[in-house]
């Protein structure tokens, strides 16, 4: 594995891109978003999305001026913050998919009592269990229609209601691998959603010919069909505020939003995975897969912001990144969808990557020259 010379992503990150110096393009992405000189000015990017509120509520929607999906975390509650004191008509959804925390249920319910309308959607169940089962057992990822239903039906919602703004979270194309400049797209696209949102394009059809499910039951984890003639604007929040997760976390504490007393498991922040439990699960296979997990990713970002060294990224990472699954992640999620533990590491084992992992003379698995360069 090559890693980047400012960061630590590794070349095994999925659309990541490397210069002639080492550098990746998340990096240059984020140079790109903090200096004014490349072009991009924050002050005038807050007065354009102020323009397009004001745009907005001169269309008397029938219902809801701007619809935030929300996952009750601290970057949905301050999408909820930026549209306060705008005179406006929000509606927050949330998408129920997996096992819920208390926290997390706390946390959300926070967004109804700072001024939003919550629509929390449930999906049938055992259907829904199916498909995390499938995406698990037969593609390594218990998250991937999830994912796209996260992404999908809330745009379903605003299609339905005639809304004519979606609020979306941060362009993950830009801020986490750099594909794109911020001049290039504000807003999802049915492209966008096929190699962003869908693991490695498989979508709901797919799903629904491969293992015999009515697409007519899958409609909500699908792109709609006629949303791009539609005049609904569906953008990222990241197009016009300065993402960053410090930043997020201070604003969502001014409405109560609760923490993790200790750090989350697989990292070194307790402001993290504190929604539901199976995207642990999915950040695992990741790590698996891929060579890297989620203190990879947040200590990547801490060193682009300044907050830490690269050298002291390296020992988080030593020390979160690896960690094994505890049996408050596999409990509750074999109970879920109703396998064996047996079954649940033998699957793990069938996605991890040989060519990343190696076992040393006592069985342990570890990842050769780890974190070198």
């Amino acid at each position: 594995m090559k890693y980047c010379t400012k960061c630590l992503l590794p070349d095994t990150k999925p659309y990541l891109i490397f210069d002639d110096n080492g550098i990746c393009s998340a990096c240059k992405a984020h140079e790109m978003k903090k200096n004014r000189d490349h072009g991009i000015d924050w002050t005038q990017k807050k007065e354009q999305f102020k323009a397009l509120i004001d745009e907005i509520k001169t269309l008397n929607a029938p219902f809801y001026d701007v619809l935030v999906p929300v996952s009750g975390g601290k970057d949905s509650i301050t999408q909820v913050h930026r549209l306060l004191g705008n005179n406006l008509r929000i509606l927050a959804v949330n998408i129920d998919y997996g096992i819920k925390t208390e926290i997390g249920k706390y946390n959300l319910d926070l967004i109804p009592k700072m001024g939003a309308h919550l629509l929390i959607y449930r999906p049938e169940i055992n259907l829904h269990k199916k498909l995390i089962k499938i995406g698990f057992e037969d593609f390594g990822d218990p998250d991937l229609l999830s994912h796209t239903l996260l992404h999908a039906y809330p745009l379903h919602i605003a299609l339905q209601f005639k809304i004519p703004m979606v609020l979306l979270g941060e362009n993950s194309a830009i801020e986490y691998s750099g594909e794109y400049s911020y001049d290039e797209t504000d807003s999802i696209s049915r492209d966008w959603f096929l190699k962003y949102a869908a693991n490695k394009g498989i979508t709901a059809s797919d799903i629904s010919k491969k293992y015999n499910i009515a697409l007519k039951k899958l409609w909500m984890y699908d792109y709609p069909e006629n949303f791009e003639n539609s005049n609904i604007k569906a953008i990222f929040s990241s197009s016009y505020f300065f993402w960053d997760s410090e930043s997020h976390l201070k604003i969502a504490k001014t409405y109560g939003f609760k923490t993790l007393k200790h750090c989350s498991e697989g990292t070194y922040r307790n402001y993290v995975g504190l929604d539901e439990k199976i995207n642990r699960i999915h950040q695992y296979l990741k790590l698996l897969k891929l060579g890297y997990g989620r203190a990879t990713d947040h200590a990547c970002e801490d060193i682009r912001n300044g907050r830490i060294s690269r050298e002291a990224a390296k020992e988080l990472i030593q020390k979160h990144d690896t960690l094994n699954l505890s049996d408050s992640y596999v409990d509750d999620f074999i109970q879920f969808i109703n396998i064996s533990r047996e079954n649940f590491y033998n699957i793990l084992e069938l996605y991890r990557n040989l060519e990343i992992w190696k076992k040393d003379s006592f069985g342990n698995w570890f990842i050769p020259h780890h974190l070198e360069g």
